[in-house]
């Protein structure tokens, strides 16, 4: 097929984030990387123009490669998405990453989440000697679903400024080469995060991190204890935590979080508190 690639320009932006939009709003088209509303999407579009790909057929935007490029870990998270299947699929999915490649650079990994139904993304990537990594659950629990717990192991407080530093050093520590580093949170502190510790005589012994901007949803974006506490309940306790946060501190009507398959006793606790399982995604990495 005469399929013509070009890169996002601002003349395009209103029409692909209507078509991102759409194909977004089906699991069989869809990007975990790639955000709801055609608002949103097209801000995201504009920030990330340089990395953008548009594929037209006939005229008309059929599909898209949308990137996030951390260059310092030499990683994009990327978003491929395409209203086509079978044959026309695999060809323009292959010009669009032929495209986006060679703008990100040489020895850029991509990587990408989608819904397990999409199944000719699946189908492209393993053609492309993409490697599969593990699958990974997002969870939803609704606030009228949640019960806040009588007694916990302990109560979480806010970070406080002098933690700063040993907050990132756990991040880090517990999550090495994670998409956002613990300088990256507290980039966005009281913005649009919140960090939330319990400490003990050693520091600081877990935390968790709240990502909101006041709407409906809002998201557990990390929940982590350090090793030698584990088994002692601070997980549950931070969990719950910011539940409560969310729900009636910032007025949330839902609070999500994703946790890797095979994790499975974070999936047991966050099935415990009321969390359901709204999606499975697939991870590849394509280098």
């Amino acid at each position: 097929m005469d399929f013509k690639i070009l890169p996002f320009a601002p003349e395009n932006l209103e029409e692909l984030a209507q078509l991102a939009e759409r194909l977004n709003g089906k699991r069989e088209t869809a990007s975990a990387f790639c955000c709801t509303g055609k608002a949103e999407i097209r801000r995201d579009f504009e920030h990330n123009m340089p990395y953008g790909h548009a594929c037209f057929l006939d005229g008309r935007p059929v599909g898209l490669w949308n990137g996030y490029l951390d260059a310092e870990k030499k990683n994009a998270d990327c978003s491929l998405m395409l209203g086509l299947t079978g044959k026309a699929y695999q060809e323009a999915a292959g010009a669009l990453c032929s495209a986006a490649k060679s703008r990100l650079g040489q020895g850029v990994a991509c990587t990408f989440f989608f819904p397990q139904e999409n199944a000719d993304c699946r189908q492209f990537l393993e053609q492309a000697g993409a490697k599969r990594q593990v699958n990974e659950y997002i969870l939803v629990l609704q606030r009228q679903d949640w019960v806040e717990p009588g007694s916990l192991t302990a109560w979480p407080r806010k970070v406080q400024d002098g933690e700063r530093d040993a907050f990132a050093a756990l991040h880090d520590a517990v999550f090495p080469g994670v998409y956002c580093s613990g300088r990256d949170i507290l980039a966005g502190l009281w913005a649009d995060r919140f960090v939330y510790v319990i400490a003990d005589g050693a520091g600081l012994a877990a935390y968790g991190v709240l990502k909101t901007k006041g709407g409906e949803r809002a998201t557990a974006e990390v929940i982590a204890v350090r090793e030698d506490v584990r088994g002692r309940g601070y997980g549950r306790a931070v969990l719950n935590h910011l539940a409560k946060q969310a729900f009636s501190e910032f007025g949330a009507k839902s609070l999500d979080l994703v946790v890797e398959a095979d994790n499975q006793n974070a999936l047991a606790l966050y099935l415990d508190t009321g969390f359901l399982v709204s999606q499975e995604n697939n991870c590849y990495i394509l280098s």
